[in-house]
């Protein structure tokens, strides 16, 4: 594939973390994280059952400009304080459209907005993004984030860090790309699915059409990931606040990073798994090692964002919008078979994907099983999934493929 240089904005992980990067390092780009505040009890908790082309830069002009940009108006103002966006790191690939098939010249393509789920980053989509970029195809524009306390967005205050607060962060930094005000398409796989459903729920009339991928609204439960000893302790915030981003090695960052949440969390399989995917990597300067992967942020999202029926409520409050404020909703999802798959149709249970479906009418809610995908339907099924966001960003077509045993 071709590759088009990436455009960094506000310095990068030279100016950030001290180190020099290599070519095919994550983005840059980063501020440093908030440490030492309380961490109060997860909310509503229940027992279970670079890139290419674009511009870089700390989403929210606010940050990034010491400007005040205006908040997107929500209908319940006064049911919901409004949290404080923490400034994102963001990656911006402009699209474009096919001059021949619009009435005007000043068409703009549709804003495709991505994010990222739990232990990942913005980079995740790279090569999705790159599709559109090398194909001679119109294209959507593309705003990649990295979620508050993932990748190299700071964790910000820790008694703030709720849904509500991810979502409005996002919020943020898609205003500060979307000065036209046009509706949305808005993905979000996994965790990132449920804090793209709370804000199309505190932000109504933003989003035209929100991807659920491979994610249900059920309440995790940590045991089934970091084993029954960890259901006796939990994290260990203590030593997830204490862990620092870059150290001497890639071996000593690996070290420390195996125990940096206490038992069961980060498990040597887990993080040579991350080293892999280059969410953990030695940069070129001398062999110093980064971590794009935030312990912390790992843990408040687990306990805050997956451990509770958050996501419930979201969908809850949005079928429950006049049709007008209503984006439709469009669940892509790998088989259950698979054996790695978040949705399931869990008959009968809250937050299953029957349970999402009760909420909606048909024509509001469409259901895609994508054949031979695994949890990261964008990356193990990536030509179908190009081919499903392009049709339903440009005619608003949902995903249909024929239908294998889920």
């Amino acid at each position: 594939r071709t590759e088009v240089p990436l455009v960094a904005m506000w310095g990068g992980l030279d100016g950030a973390l001290g180190v020099s990067v290599k070519p095919k390092a994550p983005p840059p780009a980063s501020t440093p994280a908030n440490e030492g505040t309380a961490v109060p009890e997860p909310p509503r908790r229940r027992e279970p059952f670079n890139l290419f082309g674009g511009i870089a830069f700390f989403g929210g002009l606010d940050g990034a400009l010491g400007v005040s940009v205006a908040k997107p108006r929500t209908e319940d103002a006064a049911d919901r304080p409004r949290p404080t966006p923490v400034p994102l790191r963001s990656t911006y690939t402009p699209g474009r459209v096919d001059r021949d098939a619009h009435e005007t010249k000043d068409s703009l393509p549709p804003l495709v907005v991505l994010v990222h789920g739990l232990e990942s980053h913005g980079g995740t989509w790279d090569d999705l993004v790159a599709r559109f970029v090398a194909s001679e195809r119109p294209s959507p524009s593309f705003l990649a984030v990295d979620l508050r306390g993932h990748g190299l967005s700071p964790v910000g205050d820790e008694a703030s860090f709720t849904p509500g607060a991810l979502a409005a962060d996002v919020a943020a930094c898609v205003e500060a790309h979307n000065r036209e005000g046009r509706k949305v398409v808005l993905v979000g796989h996994s965790m990132g699915a449920r804090v793209a459903a709370r804000l199309c729920a505190d932000f109504p009339g933003v989003v035209s059409r929100l991807v659920i991928e491979d994610m249900d609204a059920r309440v995790f439960d940590g045991t089934k990931y970091f084993g029954e000893a960890w259901g006796m302790t939990g994290f260990d915030y203590e030593r997830a606040r204490a862990f620092k981003r870059t150290d001497d090695s890639l071996q000593a960052m690996t070290a420390s990073l195996t125990h940096a949440a206490g038992v069961g969390t980060f498990t040597k399989d887990r993080v040579d798994g991350y080293v892999v995917r280059g969410r953990v990597f030695a940069s070129s300067n001398g062999g110093r090692a980064v971590s794009l992967i935030q312990p912390l942020g790992f843990c408040l999202a687990f306990d805050r964002v997956l451990a509770c029926d958050d996501m419930q409520d979201a969908l809850s409050k949005i079928a429950a919008m006049p049709l007008s404020s209503q984006p439709e909703i469009h669940l892509w999802r790998a088989p259950e078979k698979c054996g790695e798959s978040c949705a399931s149709l869990a008959p009968g249970v809250a937050g299953g994907v029957e349970w999402i479906q009760s909420k909606f009418s048909e024509r509001r809610v469409h259901d895609c099983v994508f054949p031979g995908a695994g949890h990261s339907v964008h990356k193990d099924t990536i030509e179908l999934f190009e081919r499903a966001l392009r049709e339903l960003a440009f005619h608003g077509t949902p995903a249909a493929f024929e239908r294998e045993a889920s």
